[in-house]
């Protein structure tokens, strides 16, 4: 939105990032976000009405950092087995989702993330996301690789199964994000292939 990429708001963006950094996202509060600022809260909450909010917009920048990252691992891979390359982009968001685990535990828990969920299938990342996965099984498919399964059906489930939320759990249970895609690639990813080693 312009408003939100208006000096004052790009401030409040800056400002709420610096203090994260620092405290971490649930120690910081909006009030601390408006007086860092130099701002009343009556102005922070007009743009930005919760800290999930802010949360939400700074994350869209890192997730259109990651896109371009994929993307750039995907041209670069061209020659690699797309067995190999669908188990590395699926690792890639799991260990993405990973960095930012106190940011999603803000989101989650906020009463926006309820008007999201809905519509989470046509938010852009979820799209692209779905799309590079379809494209890498109908490449397998092409090359004989791949088991007989829809890459419609199955790109749909796969860009939806790492959960921010399930992670979260996992990572509570005492799992590490490495240890999280590599058994996510060998439950979901592997068995899709024919010749199944895609290290």
């Amino acid at each position: 939105m312009a408003k939100e990429n208006d000096e004052l708001g790009q401030r409040i963006l800056d400002t709420a990032q610096a203090l994260f950094d620092q405290y971490g996202v649930e120690d910081v509060s909006m009030h601390q976000v408006a007086k860092t600022a130099g701002i009343g809260q009556g102005t922070l909450y007009r743009r930005y009405p919760s800290k999930s909010k802010i949360c939400f917009t700074l994350m869209e920048a890192k997730i259109d950092r990651f896109m371009e990252e994929l993307d750039l691992y995907l041209r670069n891979s061209a020659d690699v087995p797309a067995a190999a390359r669908l188990r590395t982009v699926m690792t890639k968001v799991i260990l993405h989702f990973n960095e930012d685990l106190e940011w999603l535990r803000v989101m989650l828990s906020s009463d926006r993330l309820e008007d999201t969920k809905n519509i989470l299938c046509e938010h852009p990342p979820f799209m692209y996301l779905r799309l590079q996965i379809k494209g890498l099984l109908d490449q397998a498919a092409e090359q004989g690789t791949l088991m007989p399964v829809d890459s419609q059906f199955t790109s749909v489930m796969l860009a939806s199964l790492p959960r921010a939320d399930i992670i979260l759990y996992l990572r509570d249970m005492g799992y590490s994000a490495e240890q999280i895609a590599e058994e996510y690639c060998r439950s979901f990813v592997d068995p899709l292939f024919v010749c199944r080693s895609t290290k």
